[in-house]
């Protein structure tokens, strides 16, 4: 966990953003995107739940294990703070992060969020059904800021040369 629990996460990560960047960015043609990835890990910007970890690992692949390596850097742990969060949504917006679905990270991007006051970094485009929302629509209704990776890019100003 990075530095004990201390991270002052300024995005919250989606796996479904990570897994797009790997996808749209590889890191054999973007090397400086990924050591750019790196160091919002190392800074204790971007970060990422447990459960959200998880999500990529059962992927398997490349991706899983490059983060697995800097795991350290992007997990934030699920403390008392954000597991009351994710209780609070998942209780309120009925489906949303189903446990026995592949979205049972999304209430935890969203808690992490709201806990740190971060933005909210993920592909998912809105499903405008609040009987079966998803991260966008959780956003929208919960008034937290949320963009796509490559948005990242640009609000961090990041030039690669």
């Amino acid at each position: 966990m990075a530095r004990g629990g201390l991270l002052r996460v300024k995005y919250s990560l989606d796996s479904d953003a990570i897994i797009n960047a790997w996808r749209d960015y590889p890191i054999q043609n973007f090397p400086k995107i990924w050591q750019w990835i790196e160091s919002l890990g190392i800074e204790e910007i971007g970060g990422m739940s447990e459960v959200v970890f998880k999500e990529l690992e059962r992927g398997g692949d490349e991706c899983f294990e490059w983060f697995k390596k800097r795991r350290d850097y992007f997990i934030h742990p699920s403390d008392q703070t954000i597991q009351a969060e994710v209780q609070r949504l998942v209780t309120y917006y009925n489906n949303f992060g189903l446990t026995t679905g592949k979205n049972e990270g999304d209430p935890y991007v969203v808690a992490l969020a709201i806990v740190k006051n971060a933005v909210v970094v993920t592909n998912e485009s809105p499903s405008n059904d609040m009987n079966g929302p998803k991260i966008p629509d959780i956003c929208r209704a919960e008034d937290i800021y949320r963009i796509k990776f490559v948005e990242v890019i640009t609000k961090e100003g990041i030039i690669f040369s």
